[in-house]
């Protein structure tokens, strides 16, 4: 009873988060007698929550749900009926309201440091702008429409701009439908519109050249290397210097090899297995030494720098560095001679990293395997390298295993491959099988990674840690887990989580694995974490399980793991003062400005799937589908269809059957008359309605007697 009611508080506190109650007024709205026995047992839970500083004291003598500072970064979108958006990059589901009289003239596109001042279950967070980080945009990109003759700019992803007017005689020779690059110049003639001119014409929408070119310019991706930089990497002799060979550890005559996708071109890592005298295996995890390549401070630097990661587009990369290295002379190609980065560890049976070596090295790949061919020989028991195949499956097993039972969140996310024609146009969407062979590799790159930081952090000069970059994860934040123990317990599953737990979070994946409800947990789950970033600071990686995380295994595609195979090196030459003077205060910026970067190429990525799902979608217009409800609203169901993961919405005005209330507890959509409940993951059978090329959007109808 005393739980009940305690519960039945914070609920009432947290759906009206901005405003504060007497006693007497919760009593009344909870239904309670304002004197008496329960009366009392309402006052002793007031008195509770506020002990475990869930509610406190305002003003009045009154009650209100505890108020916790939460900041965030986001960019800014003004709305025509007032106030604004804050979109919150890298979390498309995340945006704050802030009302009008607290917009303080910040524009469409403002970088802005905002306060949450109330969460409401099921709404948009309310608000405050708190700093300005900078000034909106003066370049988008977006298609060119006309209304009564005059021309504007629909511009893409509206999160970071209004659309932009433009006069006749500044749209560059473009016409309805083009996609353009508009330069803002200001307000134009309507309040709901900014005003520009067409810098450039890119060509017609859904052309998918011109697309990929639009995502590059939206996302400020360089299609192109500068004139310097390309000529820095064919300056770069092909042939390896035998004094350069001399100085490492010669690794040819071992049995090495790459597993990697079938259309991979740039190989940043081979691996290698052998068993010692104890039983023990000596695993080998050969990184592409790209730092030998690419010199600190020079024109290839500083544009690795700048790009920070290779972006990968559905139907093409935008690499970090040039063809010539990612492709060619850092690849680790099939019988080919290459430089390496080696961690080369000492594996026990039960998967024990008891002793390691990092080295300079060279090798020579005995094999370039897909992840198919890979684990066609382990399945098969026979074919090219089966005996180390064989011995790597078997460690890679105890492996995952061991990383799973101390704290690993295994979460099973579904992919899909996108079969492309010779235009660029998609004509298959193929769900990808999760192989052994994945895994295998993915095990090994999570052990030398993990290995990498742990060394760095146990060498220390004058008992002073060395600086370092790491990859951590941070706690989930304690409500978001609250929420989501809710939902799950709404779906009728007795869960318990610990934020501070890992290990809490894999036993309710492996508890839910086989039952229906387990998607959609690890969905919501995923969206209730933190996002993974680099930092000068070590918090450890809580999706992992690991006190220490570093990136080690990519430096062909990834800017951190080449600063990393930098400062592990200069470590172990004992040249400690040169680090310090020149990454001590520089790794702060390198792990903002890398983290940025990763935020900005996943959005990229993002807004390229989207892209080849509309043009997919346009030639099953009509067509039937089976989808689960993978997010819900007041305003309709967001739906995925499987086996393909194309995402939609069916808004609720074409849910005409009924009067649909949204419940935010439950996630669900609940009919008045008829008590009908569409709740987030559950299945339906729904209709192609609509696609629009221009906006990217799909809509679907739930097919009648499929609901």
């Amino acid at each position: 009873m005393k739980n009940d009611l305690r519960r039945a508080v914070l609920e009432y506190l947290e759906h009206n988060p901005s405003r504060a109650f007497k006693t007497k007024e919760l009593a009344r709205a909870l239904h309670l007698p304002k004197q008496g026995d329960e009366y009392q047992a309402l006052k002793q839970a007031l008195h509770l929550l506020q002990e475990q500083e869930k509610i406190e004291r305002a003003e009045g003598q009154k009650w209100r749900v505890m108020r916790r500072t939460e900041l965030l970064e986001g960019i800014m979108r003004i709305l025509k009926q007032g106030g604004g958006m804050c979109s919150v990059p890298g979390n498309p589901e995340r945006e704050i309201f802030i009302p009008k009289r607290r917009l303080y003239d910040a524009q469409d596109g403002d970088r802005v440091r905002v306060r949450v001042l109330a969460h409401k279950a099921g709404e948009h967070d309310e608000g405050d702008i708190v700093e300005f980080l900078g000034e909106a945009p003066r370049t988008v990109v977006g298609t060119v429409k006309t209304v009564r003759g005059k021309a504007y700019v629909e511009v893409d992803g509206k999160g970071a701009q209004r659309d932009v007017a433009v006069h006749a005689r500044d749209l560059a020779g473009a016409r309805e439908g083009d996609k353009v690059v508009v330069e803002v110049r200001g307000q134009g003639e309507r309040s709901d519109m900014a005003s520009g001119t067409v810098s450039e014409v890119l060509g017609r929408v859904g052309n998918p050249r011109v697309e990929l070119a639009a995502i590059a310019r939206r996302y400020g991706l360089s299609l192109e290397f500068p004139r310097e930089v390309d000529a820095e990497a064919l300056a770069i002799p092909s042939a390896i210097p035998e004094a350069e060979i001399a100085k490492r550890l010669d690794l040819r005559d071992h049995v090495c090899f790459t597993i990697d996708p079938d259309d991979a071109k740039d190989f940043d890592d081979a691996v290698s297995i052998e068993v010692d005298g104890e039983g023990n295996f000596l695993l080998g995890v050969h990184i592409a030494d790209v730092s030998h390549y690419v010199v600190k401070d020079s024109e290839l630097d500083r544009e690795a720098y700048t790009r920070g990661t290779s972006v990968y587009l559905v139907d093409g990369v935008i690499p970090m560095l040039p063809e010539r290295l990612s492709n060619h002379l850092c690849s680790l190609r099939e019988g080919q001679d290459r430089l390496t980065y080696s961690a080369i560890m000492t594996v026990s049976p039960r998967g024990a990293v008891k002793d390691f070596a990092f080295r300079k090295t060279v090798i020579r790949s005995r094999r370039r395997f897909t992840y198919d061919e890979a684990q066609q020989v382990i399945h098969d028991g026979r074919g090219d390298c089966v005996e180390q195949l064989l011995m790597m499956s078997k460690l890679a097993t105890v492996l995952m295993k061991k990383r799973f039972r101390e704290g690993s969140i295994d979460f099973s996310v579904p992919e899909v491959k996108f079969v492309l024609n010779a235009a660029g146009f998609p004509t298959e969407i193929i769900a990808k099988e999760r192989l052994h062979s994945m895994r295998l590799i993915e095990e090994f790159m999570l052990l030398a990674n993990k290995t990498v930081a742990a060394a760095v952090r146990a060498m220390r000069v004058r008992d002073v840690e060395l600086p370092f970059l790491y990859r951590v994860h941070d706690l989930p934040d304690p409500e978001k887990v609250r929420e989501l123990v809710e939902f799950v317990r709404h779906l009728g599953l007795d869960i318990r989580l610990d934020a501070a737990s890992s290990q809490s979070f894999q036993r309710m994946i492996e508890a839910l694995r086989d039952k229906p409800e387990s998607a959609v947990v690890q969905g919501v789950t995923i969206r209730s974490m933190a996002k993974a970033v680099y930092s000068e600071k070590n918090i450890g990686h809580f999706g992992l399980g690991f006190a220490l995380y570093t990136h080690f295994t990519s430096p062909i595609r990834r800017y951190p793991d080449l600063i990393v195979h930098r400062m592990l090196h200069e470590y172990q030459e004992g040249h400690t003062d040169a680090v310090l003077r020149t990454y001590g205060k520089r790794i702060v910026d390198i792990a903002k400005h890398s983290s940025e970067r990763e935020r900005l190429a996943v959005e990229a990525e993002r807004a390229s799937r989207k892209i080849k799902e509309v043009e997919y979608m346009q030639r099953h217009l009509g067509d039937e589908f089976d989808a689960v409800i993978s997010g819900v609203t007041s305003y309709g169901l967001y739906v995925e269809l499987v086996p393909i993961l194309v995402e939609g919405l069916v808004h609720v005005r074409t849910m005409d059957d009924d009067y649909y209330d949204f419940d935010a507890r439950r996630k669900a959509l609940v009919g008045k008359r008829t008590r009908r409940m569409y709740r987030l993951g559950s299945t339906v059978r729904v209709q192609v309605s609509r696609v629009d090329n221009v906006e990217k959007q799909i809509d679907f109808v739930i097919v009648a007697g499929h609901g």
